[in-house]
């Protein structure tokens, strides 16, 4: 059997409770450890907020429908402003929530938001589109993987649609990537779905080891330099390198530069250029050796690999969520302020959920600390150098408050 027919577009998620202006209490003032029955209640849904706050590393405001701090929840977040070049300070554009229902589902998603309204499509995204997909997911049998498969890409589409609609919010020239992780506790499966480049990695106990983990994407980032991609983009539009990234272009003429195959939003890049808004989506079956979930923006992944990002989080126990993932977070401030000599960083957003109430090799009782230093690889070296090469003979344009990287103007 499969699902029913119709799928439709949420409403918005309400603004519920504007329950903190910073990030909530740290898990490391938590005496309990977290467990399914005690700490975690039946239906949540928490966030980012809508955030014009310009300062840089600052942390944006969330909302959320629950009185619980997050380390109550095994989950921790962090999300924080970016810096840009030549003095411009547009908002945060990375959005972020997560939404548990009743029925055994929990949605993690983030959404990194560019060009110039970026900030508000992340957050009309990151509102309509979990709902929508955990409705139509329930909807399907849980052995039928082909029904919902179907049905998380006809949501994806579906909200693409409902931006055209929505012309304040300039979806021809700006749009986000969206990553949306559904982890069915009853059947003890991941749903991954994913457009653009906000990786999602599962952190694992290494077989025959107590305490080491290792990191393992769930997604693959949506580049130019993807043979399937490639091909396609090539078919409608062209690739152009412009000394730091692959760039899409109209087949004849200049723009719109978006670095990415896939996209919410993005309507002449999609229109002129091949880019799509096909997610890709997969199914990971969970085991005992899973301890965590890690859904980042490219602020995260640029930076840090998903087994550094490992080591930090295994010396770290479930109550302590909100310490792992602001050590995430410093140490990706700390890096791209070291690559880019202070000149750049892009918004940085994680989201970390524990998956076992016990994990092996994470039962420290005081607040963690990893070995991992804040030093920068030698490829990201080079990769930074380059920027900062670009950042210098560049003029940028201030055409737009807020395009970023995605679109050439960091």
């Amino acid at each position: 059997m499969g699902c029913n027919s119709s799928t439709s577009v949420s409403a918005p998620l309400p603004n519920a409770v504007n329950a903190e202006k910073g990030i909530a209490s740290s898990g490391s003032n938590q005496n309990q450890r977290c467990s399914e029955e005690q700490a975690v209640p039946t239906k949540m849904t928490f966030g980012s907020d809508m955030d014009m706050g310009r300062t840089p590393n600052t942390e944006k405001r969330m909302l959320s429908s629950n009185t619980l701090a997050s380390a109550e929840k095994c989950i921790g977040y962090a999300c924080r402003k970016g810096r840009k070049p030549g003095g411009r300070a547009p908002p945060n554009q990375d959005s972020w929530c997560v939404h548990r229902v009743p029925q055994g589902v929990t949605a993690y998603g983030v959404f990194d938001g560019h060009g110039e309204k970026g900030h508000l499509i992340s957050d009309y995204v990151k509102q309509v589109l979990p709902r929508s997909v955990v409705q139509s997911v329930q909807s399907c049998e849980p052995s039928d993987a082909d029904a919902q498969v179907g049905k998380v890409q006809a949501c994806f589409q579906q909200v693409q649609k409902s931006l055209y609609a929505k012309p304040h919010l300039a979806v021809q020239q700006s749009g986000t990537t969206a990553t949306l992780v559904l982890h069915d506790r009853e059947n003890s499966r991941l749903l991954v779905s994913h457009v653009g480049d906000s990786t999602a990695v599962v952190v694992k106990s290494k077989v025959g080891t107590a305490h080491e983990m290792e990191g393992i994407a769930l997604t693959r980032d949506h580049k130019l330099t993807l043979p399937d991609e490639k091909e396609r983009i090539e078919r409608h539009g062209r690739i152009m390198f412009d000394g730091y990234c692959h760039r899409v272009n109209k087949k004849h003429g200049v723009g719109p530069g978006l670095n990415m195959s896939r996209s919410l939003g993005d309507g002449v890049a999609h229109r002129l250029c091949g880019v799509s808004d096909e997610p890709e989506v997969t199914q990971y079956k969970l085991s005992s050796q899973d301890q965590a979930l890690l859904v980042c923006s490219d602020g995260i992944w640029e930076v840090i690999s998903p087994q550094e990002a490992a080591d930090v989080v295994k010396d770290y126990g479930p109550w302590q969520s909100m310490d792992a993932a602001r050590k995430l977070a410093d140490m990706a401030v700390a890096r791209w302020m070291a690559g880019t000599q202070g000149q750049m960083m892009d918004d940085i957003t994680v989201v970390l959920a524990f998956l076992q109430p016990s994990p092996c090799g994470l039962d420290r009782a005081d607040t963690g600390s990893t070995a991992v230093p804040a030093t920068i690889s030698p490829s990201y070296v080079d990769k930074a150098n380059k920027l900062t090469e670009i950042l210098r003979h560049s003029s940028w344009s201030e055409s737009t408050e807020d395009d970023d990287i995605e679109h050439g103007n960091l």
